[in-house]
């Protein structure tokens, strides 16, 4: 949560009402950053399994192989590494600041687009011809998969 009010009173009632932090106004884009990163890890601690599925994709990620209805299909570790967090969030917006962020590193020198080029390779290997995306694109926020 982040707003204005920065009393006591205020933060004890957003993190009760169910709020994951609370960040009064101002802040630092950076603390901001830290704040989501550690969120992420903490989410993806917790639900930490060796095989994540989703309809027909299925993830191996101590073997890191993807498979596509039971099809090996060769993904780069950018690729992986995307459809990792994608999947890891299955209902949640990703923005591609924070994709960015999380896999190719706080402090990589590239633009956000690399992350829209991504997002198309691994459509292109992911996706049926014809059919819906796995991976949706959320105007104007980022990316997700739908529950």
């Amino acid at each position: 949560m982040i707003t204005a009010r920065d009393g006591v009173i205020d933060r004890v009632m957003g993190l009760d009402s169910g709020a994951d932090d609370y960040i009064p106004k101002p802040f630092a884009i950076e603390e901001l950053l830290a704040r989501m990163r550690s969120l992420f890890r903490r989410s993806n601690a917790e639900s930490k399994q060796p095989l994540l599925v989703y309809q027909g994709l299925q993830l191996d990620l101590e073997a890191r192989i993807f498979q596509k209805y039971g099809e090996v299909v060769e993904l780069t570790k950018r690729e992986f590494d995307l459809l990792v967090i994608l999947m890891q969030n299955i209902g949640r917006v990703m923005t591609r600041e924070v994709l960015l962020d999380l896999v190719w590193g706080y402090d990589a020198d590239v633009e956000t687009n690399v992350v829209d080029v991504y997002i198309s390779y691994l459509r292109n290997k992911i996706d049926d011809p014809g059919s819906p995306s796995f991976v949706q694109t959320i105007r104007g926020l980022g990316y997700g998969i739908q529950k």
